[in-house]
């Protein structure tokens, strides 16, 4: 197994105590409901152990009683005979004779004749009673389990949300070197299927286990003082089942995690071979796709089979020990009741305890394994939670220009492959500066570094005289904003969209933005204007109508500084013209950083500046680079090659 599978799914019986811990620190602000809950699973457990001990009672003393003691005061299904009462007892020195319509009581010496139909009265009676204290145990029973589960239900839901905001509140805190690292659907992973296990595990797994191991006991105790003797029969059993569940535990634990690997490989093989399948039919591959699908499917299938089998295995095991256990003990038990030595009822309660004994055993072998997947889980959450948090500046210094400096800035990823070196510019306030170069140059980087989404090693970058480093993130996107060439669009209207669900940002002021940016004819091309529904992503809109989106999004904020990083690529040409009026509106009188890609739409720019290997190696207006015939003039050459053959 990868060493990656070992981590994700094994997890140490001691680090097991640990994770309990730390996840019912989360439990804590509701201890008074799981109080209850656990109260009313302890009253379950001890509810269910009555019922046979009644029904022993009701065989024993009313259906087939044995022997009473007399006695001058009445008691519970006692028979009056003149002035005496014979109360069933198990040790009493009397005994019952039947004799047609008269019953012999005899004992000590003495014998006294009680009518058959009064004492078979008393019995009926008796027995009527017990029979209304069992359903009365069963209807208690009923509630108590309904005020379990849901007390249960409310503490798990309560601490599984406490859990996902908490989760979902420290990934939005994490520094962009952060995402680039962590796949988004690892993430989703967590927030979702990581945090049901964990619900799983607070209102099932770990209610079940408890109330099972209650019950166990119970039973044990209760057999143990039931009758000695046929407990020490059923103490071997008890033996052998431990060694085949702790059997079941080990194998059962590494099926599942070669079952979570497998599944693991074929999740990550459609989300592969689905999005690329497009090259799939271009080139002809479905049959070999197929083939590579079906070795991954077949490994899948082979490993559930295995968990099956260990499954198929373990149940017909303890279905054949209790069966073997209910006919030792009907075998010594029938003996000791022929010898007069153990009552009817006592053999009926024992086997009784022991089919009840059973349904923990197996629920608590099983919710073992499960209790492990929930444990793997918590350790994946409290990993992504015990992440630090990049610190937020604490100053107050606010922007108070467009003014960008920047000197000597250095830059790597991976703190290893530098990917700005020693970049130095200054743009004035209200300047429009663009930054070109190949990809992978560094144009972009310098967008990420001047909005704070990444820190940088050396050198300084001040934005309207503050150092972005103690700039408070709010403050700096609040005065900076970018317009991405792919623009992210949200499930919900176009006006939200545009406020991003802020109410400081009223519905006139997103009208009078739209109206500045001259782009009335675009809204009322929309079926609802700004309340248009947009699906996810935007699918419904063209991205030249999500440009447009992003614009009104950025002016409505009126940041002192715009970046454009490849926003005017892949635009239709229809829209073209209507997203470069609105940029001339939207940059007018803010310094404006254009990183681009096609050189033709910053031939008007008064200074452009040439970056390669993340170093600036030219800077001037189009003519004098032209002039110059470097880098730049190399690269526009060859586009506007490209575009004429396009033409």
């Amino acid at each position: 197994m990868e060493k990656s599978e070992r981590e994700e799914y094994n997890v140490s019986f001691f680090e097991n105590i640990g994770l309990f811990a730390w996840a019912f620190k989360y439990v804590k602000p509701y201890w008074k409901v799981l109080s209850v809950s656990i109260a009313l699973m302890v009253s379950i457990s001890l509810m269910s152990l009555l019922p046979p001990y009644l029904m022993k009672d009701a065989i024993n003393f009313y259906l087939h009683p044995t022997t009473y003691s007399k006695s001058l005061k009445p008691s519970f299904g006692s028979i009056k005979v003149g002035n005496l009462y014979f109360i069933p007892k198990s040790n009493g020195e009397y005994t019952l004779t039947e004799s047609g319509t008269e019953v012999l009581i005899k004992g000590s010496g003495q014998e006294y004749l009680v009518n058959a139909s009064v004492l078979n009265g008393t019995r009926i009676r008796e027995i009527s009673v017990i029979a209304v204290e069992v359903f009365m145990i069963d209807f208690l029973v009923f509630f108590a389990t309904y005020g379990q589960l849901w007390t249960s239900q409310i503490v798990a839901i309560k601490t599984v949300n406490d859990v996902r905001n908490s989760l979902f509140d420290h990934i939005l805190k994490q520094p962009m070197k952060f995402f680039d690292s962590n796949i988004s659907g690892r993430l989703v992973t967590r927030v979702t299927n990581d945090v049901q296990n964990l619900n799983d595990m607070f209102s099932k797994i770990i209610s079940s286990i408890f109330k099972d191991a209650v019950l166990i006991i119970g039973i044990l105790y209760v057999l143990l003082r039931m009758d000695f003797r046929l407990f020490s029969i059923l103490f071997p059993i008890f033996l052998f089942i431990a060694v085949i569940i702790y059997l079941f535990r080990f194998f059962s634990r590494k099926a599942y995690r070669l079952v979570r690997a497998k599944l693991a490989a074929l999740n990550a093989f459609l989300a592969e071979h689905l999005s690329g399948m497009m090259v799939t039919f271009l080139f002809n591959k479905e049959k070999e796709k197929a083939n590579e699908f079906y070795k991954v499917s077949d490994d899948y299938y082979h490993s559930s089979l295995k968990m099956v089998t260990i499954y198929a295995i373990f149940r017909p095991i303890i279905d054949f020990t209790r069966y073997f256990a209910i006919t030792l003990i009907i075998w010594f038990g029938a003996n000791l009741v022929v010898s007069k030595s153990l009552e009817i009822g006592t053999l009926f309660a024992f086997i009784s305890y022991i089919g009840m004994l059973f349904h923990p055993i197996n629920d608590m072998a099983e919710n073992f394994s499960n209790l492990q997947s929930s444990m793997t889980s918590v350790e994946r959450i409290r990993a992504l939670l015990n992440l630090s948090l990049p610190s937020d500046p604490t100053s107050n210094e606010e922007i108070s220009s467009g003014e960008i400096k920047i000197k000597d800035l250095w830059f790597a990823y991976d703190d290893e492959n530098w990917i700005l070196k020693g970049i130095s510019m200054n743009v004035k306030n209200g300047e429009k500066v663009a930054i070109v170069g190949h990809t992978g140059a560094g144009k972009s980087t310098i967008s990420s570094i001047l909005t704070g989404l990444y820190g940088y090693a050396k050198g300084s970058v001040h934005v309207g005289g503050v150092e972005i480093k103690n700039c408070p993130n709010e403050e700096l996107r609040n005065e900076i904003n970018v317009i991405l060439q792919e623009v992210m669009l949200f499930t919900g209207k176009i006006i939200d969209n545009i406020t991003l669900w802020d109410k400081r940002i009223t519905r006139k002021e997103v009208l009078k933005a739209i109206h500045d940016l001259d782009l009335d004819r675009f809204m009322l091309s929309l079926p609802k204007g700004i309340d248009t529904f947009v699906r996810e992503g935007g699918s419904n809109l063209s991205t030249g109508q999500r440009q447009l989106i992003s614009m009104i999004r950025a002016f409505v904020r009126k940041p002192k500084v715009v970046i454009m990083d490849e926003a005017t690529a892949n635009i239709d040409v229809e829209t073209e013209s209507m997203i470069q009026n609105a940029l001339e509106k939207l940059t007018e009188d803010r310094t404006t950083v254009i990183i681009a890609h096609r050189l033709s739409t910053i031939r008007n720019v008064s200074r452009i500046l040439v970056m390669n290997e993340g170093e600036i190696v030219e800077e001037g207006d189009h003519e004098k680079l032209m002039k110059k015939g470097g880098l730049y003039a190399k690269l526009y050459r060859l586009q506007s090659f490209e575009e004429y053959k396009v033409t």
